[in-house]
């Protein structure tokens, strides 16, 4: 496997606290390479940092790994072994991610993807669905509508993915520094979805 391919296909665990936002749409479809926002409607699935029942578990520049609350599942008709038709879901899943960047100084702070996606596996563990998702294409967002352009991501992945892993794999080495523990003005109200989830877990701890 040359340099090129390894980057490909190599994948990271997805440390907590870098998921920002993150979104599902489940049988949402376009027409000739377009996704109008009319098409997409309103996310099934919608988390801002760390809540809605949705963790990122790890990545790849090909693929996403997730871990859904059994309501998160529900909402895109994933809850149960009982509910699945025969085989993976058909239709796939549209994916928004905001990713923030682990890397001291970045000029980015956030990676910020529209993605397509083929489900290649569904896991039922105790109040919980493991999903595990394959890029096939990333939507880039027209000049002069409110629509996305999707573009074949399938045989390369995604450049930002790639990028991203690889500041969490600098950062897992002690290369960067981990970000800091304070207050994140740019994200306040993540920050405060955030606060509130862990006082609730807090909570249900005692």
């Amino acid at each position: 496997m040359d340099e090129a391919e390894r980057r490909h296909n190599y994948r990271v665990d997805a440390p907590p606290g870098f998921l920002r936002e993150v979104a599902l749409w489940s049988g949402r479809a376009g027409a000739d390479g377009r996704l109008t926002l009319e098409d997409l409607g309103a996310p099934d699935v919608l988390g801002l940092a760390g809540t809605g029942g949705i963790a990122l578990t790890d990545v790849s520049t090909r693929g996403l790994r997730m871990r859904l609350s059994t309501k998160a599942a529900q909402c895109l008709g994933l809850a149960s072994e009982g509910a699945l038709p025969v085989g993976l879901p058909v239709g796939g899943l549209h994916v928004y991610l905001k990713l923030l960047s682990p890397a001291a100084g970045a000029v980015a702070r956030n990676y910020t993807l529209f993605l397509w996606t083929r489900v290649t596996h569904v896991d039922h563990v105790p109040g919980a669905v493991l999903l595990g998702l394959h890029i096939t294409s990333r939507g880039v967002p027209e000049k002069a509508e409110k629509a996305f352009r999707m573009f074949d991501a399938g045989r390369y992945g995604v450049k930002e993915l790639t990028r991203w892993c690889d500041e969490v794999a600098r950062m897992g080495r002690g290369l960067q520094p981990a970000p800091s523990p304070g207050l994140d003005l740019e994200h306040l109200l993540a920050e405060i979805d955030a606060a509130r989830a862990c006082g609730v877990m807090q909570a249900n701890r005692n």
